[in-house]
């Protein structure tokens, strides 16, 4: 059987035929073709090793015998930094780590851009400055808005370029001090008062949303993807999987699992099932795939209540408008509806764990962090920050009724002191 030898283009899958006698540059992959087989070989060989492999192939397939391979070459020394990010965004670690596609498209980008700031050629090449540089060049790109991307999109693109470094062997060049910094979001919820004014001014569709997201603790992919098959009226319970075949999409962590809901949201989703027969979609678009828009109800609706800030600048049908009149205020999004899901089943006394399962949080960590507000803002953490302020309070009460009582003159301490009560501070 013939075996002829091709080369892939680089960052594609495009295959075209080696020319005879040419010498490739260093990093060249090389695949060869006999039949319908499509063999990729080992992605540091030069173009005469590569000419073996395909003599060795022909031999195997004639003689049926295994003929000697081509010993490989250290990857580091030889290839290209652009043929190993090449390599490691689509059969090396992306594929062993099977990345979902808003994963393979963060690392994508992160290491484009540092590809932009790095004029070096070799991996072994690169030191801390390079990444000094980078974390330099990445404070002044700016959005398609204008602005300045912001510290934590920052951190990230560094963070994935160092573990693109780190699985190359290439550790700590830069200490974690000279990291990009970033000021940690809080987890907010809303709380019952403005839910209440949320649903008095949506209508029946908008308030099926708000009440399902409100009543099952989804993110938005998985609220989106729900169909009716998944929902259980009679036990009141609600199914999210991955589902790859029919919409390309998956849970986060791959972790399915069964959320019970009220018997209130069940009469009304049933409700909607009436108004919205079959086993599609509960929540589709106008051609039946999932509406990936949803967010713009819980904005619209916002706005209709008259619970904007008043103070964010948002994009509205490609201008640039004020969340006074328009519905683009970040305050308003459909994930904080999943932080409020988790304080509410708190305040109604369900476990941590149990919170911890139905959110599919893999840490513990991250669900204390949803809780985190409604620990500070209960009623026994109340009672001990007013606790502490009467304390203070008790004393200065303790000293003006002693100097009541004082037959003589009030003597003051003197300027500068912090005496108090007889007792001088040193």
């Amino acid at each position: 059987m013939k075996v002829t030898l091709y080369i892939r283009e680089h960052g594609t899958r495009r295959c075209r035929k080696a020319k005879p006698g040419r010498n490739y540059p260093m990093g060249t992959i090389y695949v060869l073709r006999y039949g319908s087989t499509w063999e990729t070989l080992p992605p540091n060989l030069d173009s005469t090793e590569a000419t073996v492999a395909r003599l060795n192939k022909e031999i195997v397939l004639f003689t049926g015998k295994e003929a000697a391979k081509p010993k490989p070459k250290p990857k580091n020394d030889v290839l290209t930094l652009d043929i190993l990010i090449d390599i490691y965004l689509t059969t090396g670690r992306a594929a062993e780590k099977n990345w979902r596609k808003h994963t393979l498209q963060c690392y994508t980008l992160a290491l484009k851009l540092f590809r932009q700031s790095c004029t070096k050629t070799y991996l072994h090449e690169i030191d801390g400055d390079d990444l000094r540089r980078f974390k330099v060049y990445l404070r002044t790109l700016k959005t398609s808005t204008g602005k300045k991307i912001d510290d934590r999109t920052v951190y990230n693109h560094f963070n994935n370029v160092v573990s693109f470094l780190n699985a190359h062997g290439k550790r700590d060049l830069v200490p974690q001090s000279e990291w990009p910094k970033y000021e940690e979001k809080k987890v907010v919820c809303y709380d019952e008062d403005t839910m209440s004014r949320l649903l008095q001014f949506a209508d029946e569709d908008e308030r099926d949303v708000l009440e399902f997201f409100l009543g099952v603790g989804f993110r938005n992919g998985e609220g989106t993807h729900v169909e009716w098959r998944d929902i259980d009226f009679k036990n009141r319970e609600i199914h999210t999987y991955s589902k790859l075949e029919r919409y390309g999409w998956e849970v986060k962590d791959t972790e399915q699992r069964i959320i019970g809901i009220s018997d209130r949201l069940a009469e009304r989703l049933q409700a909607r099932h009436k108004r919205h027969p079959g086993d599609g979609l509960v929540f589709p678009n106008t051609k039946g795939n999932p509406d990936t828009h949803l967010l713009r109800v819980i904005k619209r609706v916002a706005l209709r209540a008259g619970l904007n800030c008043g103070h964010c600048v948002g994009t509205y049908e490609r201008k640039r408008v004020p969340c006074s009149t328009h519905p683009v205020c970040k305050k308003w999004i459909l994930h904080t509806m999943r932080k409020t899901w988790a304080t509410f089943q708190a305040r109604s006394g369900a476990s941590v764990p149990t919170i911890q399962a139905d959110l599919g949080h893999s840490s513990l960590v991250t669900t204390l962090k949803y809780l985190a507000a409604e620990d500070r803002r209960s009623a026994q953490r109340r009672a001990q920050i007013n606790a502490a302020d009467a304390r203070v309070r008790q004393h200065i009460a303790q000293i003006t009724t002693s100097h009541t009582n004082h037959k003589g003159p009030v003597l003051l301490p003197p300027s500068g002191s912090l005496a108090i009560s007889g007792v001088q501070a040193f």
